[in-house]
């Protein structure tokens, strides 16, 4: 609970200085909810990023995130941006966290009218990695619609995973989702 709470104070730190709108992705299924908010620094490319991810029986994921993306047009057809999360998660198993390398990429080009695809990869080491965790990855693929130009849905698949002595996997998150994402 104190990592969400420093997740919140955060988002209203960012919120109040100087950053010009961002996005707000919401995923779901069954089993499953997610949502992360996303501020972009006025001027820059730099984007913080605030997450959680809730599964009914395998556990929760929060995240905070920076990342420098590629400040093209904005009529780009391909996104791309590379950074770090630092992670906390809660399974029956182990509470722990880790602190991931990586980024996303989305790629929507004008002959598929709106359709598009996209993926984020973060991976954290034993050397970046908190408590018994040897090795965590947040990997995930989505196929995307752009319905209006601020908003987008899609159909994805995630993999959240911890790595624990002895080569015990903790999937953390497993699952096929479906989302929007609103640009503001």
């Amino acid at each position: 609970m104190k990592l969400l709470r420093l997740l919140a104070s955060g988002c209203l730190v960012v919120a109040a200085n100087g950053w010009a709108g961002g996005s707000l992705d919401l995923s779901l299924n069954n089993d499953s909810a997610g949502l992360e908010y996303d501020a972009t620094k006025v001027g820059s490319g730099l984007h913080v990023a605030a997450g959680v991810v809730h599964h009914e029986d395998d556990g929760d994921v929060v995240s905070l995130g920076v990342n420098v993306v590629d400040v093209r047009s904005s009529r780009s057809n391909l996104y791309i941006g590379v950074g770090g999360k630092v992670y906390g998660f809660m399974t029956d198993q182990e509470d722990s966290g880790a602190l991931a390398v990586g980024g996303f990429v989305r790629y929507m080009p004008p002959s598929l009218g709106g359709f598009g695809i996209g993926g984020h990869l973060y991976y954290a080491p034993t050397v970046t990695s908190f408590n018994d965790t040897e090795s965590f990855i947040d990997t995930g693929a989505r196929l995307e619609y752009k319905l209006l130009p601020t908003a987008r849905v899609y159909l994805g698949y995630r993999l959240i995973q911890a790595e624990e002595p002895n080569e015990v996997e903790i999937e953390i998150i497993k699952a096929g989702h479906f989302g929007i994402r609103i640009d503001f």
